[in-house]
């Protein structure tokens, strides 16, 4: 079964219409449109689709969009940053590379990673 992006637009929609202010996401960041996003996939063939993105050094949402129908994560290694299934969060980034993998078990080991490159 397929996760649908109808039920978190309607559930959005429904508290921007209860009175709200500001918009945020699931961790809590304001939204930010000015801020540069990188969407990640992940797949239950064990993939993130694209398994290979770069972005420039700053602050960059990341968004974590789970395909499948069992949970996966995006986790940054080397960072205080996950993501369970549908998510986005901000983070500051510098300039370097960084592997990001599925942290259940198993996942990782069957090639569930891929890399961000961080460029000046």
């Amino acid at each position: 079964m397929r996760r649908s992006a109808v039920l978190p637009v309607a559930i959005g929609l429904l508290l921007s219409a209860c009175g709200g202010g500001e918009s945020s996401t699931a961790s809590g960041d304001t939204a930010d449109s000015n801020q540069p996003t990188i969407a990640v996939r992940s797949l239950d063939s064990l993939k993130f689709d694209p398994t290979a993105v770069s972005t420039a050094a700053g602050k960059v949402r990341i968004e974590h969009i789970n395909e499948g129908s069992v949970v996966h994560t995006f986790v940054l290694e080397g960072q205080d940053f996950k993501l369970v299934d549908d998510g986005n969060k901000l983070i500051e980034l510098t300039v370097g590379e960084y592997t990001f993998f599925c942290d259940v078990p198993g996942h990782r080991e069957a090639g569930m990673e891929g890399t961000l490159t961080v460029t000046p």
